[in-house]
């Protein structure tokens, strides 16, 4: 089958990933700050603190343990680790070229991660054991991984009812990245009335094989993994981030909405949206809405949605599959790469809007 529609609106997003479309629109000035160098800090049990502006170069960066109310704003790192902290804010930081998790949480509680770039790291945030975790607004290239590591998120046994991975940009270059799911929700669990928001966020593969080279069992958008309970995916943009598209691989209570996903045929190139349980765990009330898929399989053929069953109380409502017509319906990028979507906007001195950044832009 020859799907012509579909290879245009791939061509179209390598064009826009590439530079076609402008930088940054007009809106507050951008600060490069000058940083202070400065060894590897390890914390404990200090509160009401601020590093801002340093320069680590220790693979170890920062590591805090049983701290509350710390804010790390644009410094130049390769990691940093929080064990049974609170209210941590990790802000405009560049966070690049390490083995180690850009930012790993464990048993902490109230960590927002907002316009960062996170860059050559093995998963961008992995959260484990955590409680009202956001990840908002960063631009990642290339996880190293590997398995099991080689997400831009994951959220491992993370619940609580302010959780969100929201307005991201994630490119993963072949060659350069070994990416396993782009987001990763295992065993994480919302609220009733306040679940965990995947939401807004663009997803890429290679900007010109697009999933070519990819793991074989990674996707752009991993939900329900071994379980999990009161997740919204939505306005999403998929563009060939990995084998499939989007899943829903168990849990309940999880609503795939007014998504769009795309991928092209590669050597691993499997389904663009699936609802099939893998988990041994009941599933059940599943919604897929609105959404609009293309996907060719690595046999040419055109795999948009599979129901691998499993679930019940499943509910699918005006979605479009095979849809040649998403060729026009591309988005262009959220940002410029790699400036991230939406860095943290302070004020200076003298009352102006500004974005203080670690790196030239």
């Amino acid at each position: 089958m020859n799907f012509p529609g579909l290879v245009r609106a791939l061509s179209l997003f390598l064009v826009l990933i590439l530079g076609a479309f402008p930088g940054r629109t007009a809106g507050p000035a951008v600060e490069t700050v000058p940083l202070r160098e400065s060894p590897a800090i390890h914390l404990e049990e200090k509160s009401h603190q601020t590093l801002d502006a340093l320069q680590i170069k220790d693979d170890a960066s920062i590591v805090l343990t049983h701290c509350t109310d710390i804010t790390i704003s644009c410094c130049d790192l390769h990691s940093i680790e929080l064990i049974e902290c609170s209210s941590v804010t990790i802000r405009n930081c560049w966070i690049h070229d390490s083995a180690r998790c850009g930012v790993q949480t464990y048993h902490c509680h109230d960590v927002v991660v907002e316009g960062c770039r996170l860059e050559r790291v093995a998963s961008g945030v992995y959260a484990m054991d955590s409680k009202d975790i956001q990840v908002a607004g960063n631009f990642e290239r290339n996880v190293q991984g590997p398995f099991p590591r080689g997400q831009m998120t994951q959220f491992d046994n993370v619940t609580g009812g302010h959780c969100a991975v929201r307005g991201n940009y994630a490119i993963n270059d072949v060659g350069q990245s070994t990416p396993e799911d782009v987001i990763n929700m295992y065993q994480s669990r919302g609220d009733a009335g306040a679940p965990i928001l995947i939401e807004d966020n663009y997803l890429v593969g290679d900007p010109t094989q697009g999933s070519a080279g990819k793991s074989k069992s990674g996707s752009g958008i991993m939900l329900g993994d071994c379980g999990g309970a009161h997740l919204l995916c939505r306005r999403n943009v998929v563009l060939a981030a990995g084998q499939v598209g989007i899943c829903v691989a168990g849990g309940i209570f999880i609503s795939v909405e007014d998504n769009l996903i795309l991928g092209g045929r590669s050597d691993v190139s499997n389904n663009g949206l699936y609802a099939w349980n893998q988990s041994k765990a009941p599933s059940h009330h599943v919604t897929i809405a609105r959404n609009r898929v293309s996907w060719i399989d690595h046999n040419g053929e055109e795999t948009s949605w599979w129901n691998g069953g499993g679930i019940a109380d499943q509910k699918l409502a005006d979605n479009h599959f095979a849809d040649e017509s998403l060729a026009a319906a591309i988005p262009p990028p959220p940002s410029t790469a790699p400036f991230p979507p939406h860095p943290y906007v302070t004020t200076d001195s003298a009352g102006h809007s500004v974005i203080r950044l670690p790196w030239q832009p």
